[in-house]
């Protein structure tokens, strides 16, 4: 079982990176080792509450997996939830959060929580998992840094 739990301060509004994060189909542009998402359904379950479940495919060296996930992006809690629903894990659960600190800043809190169902594959994949997943927030800073300090710097030059 590995638990990774990683909290970073980014000059970015709250709103605008819940829905980055919740743009699943947008992975494979910018997340690390993700090679593939398709998108198979995607609900909402209330005013604020999407859900989203889709198929993943992440590329570690010679390693490729790929699982089925149940998203859950809850607008009002500021979160966004993952868990796999199939695949070579055991269980996969993340956890996204937003929050809010004054009008520019956001604190994002990142956690993971996985096991692979088969020891062999766990000894093998659990290292690059783990290094997948730390490269993970920084992807997502990166991205939103490229997405929205564009936007920024455009409307100050109106």
């Amino acid at each position: 079982m590995a638990n990774i739990e990683m909290r970073k301060r980014l000059r970015h509004h709250w709103a605008d990176l819940f829905k980055l994060v919740a743009e699943l189909e947008r992975y494979p542009e910018f997340v690390p080792c993700c090679q593939r998402t398709r998108v198979l359904s995607r609900t909402a379950d209330g005013p604020d509450r999407t859900v989203i479940v889709s198929r993943m495919t992440v590329g570690i060296s010679a390693l490729h997996v790929s699982y089925a996930n149940r998203t859950v992006a809850d607008l009002s809690k500021r979160q966004i939830s993952v868990d796999a629903i199939d695949g070579p894990l055991r269980y996969l659960n993340v956890l996204w959060t937003f929050n809010p600190d004054g009008d520019e800043w956001t604190e994002v809190g990142f956690a993971v929580s996985y096991e692979f169902s088969n020891p062999v594959l766990g000894a093998l994949a659990s290292g690059p998992f783990d290094s997948m997943f730390r490269q993970i927030l920084e992807a997502f800073e990166r991205r939103a840094d490229q997405l929205f300090l564009r936007v920024s710097c455009t409307q100050a030059h109106r």
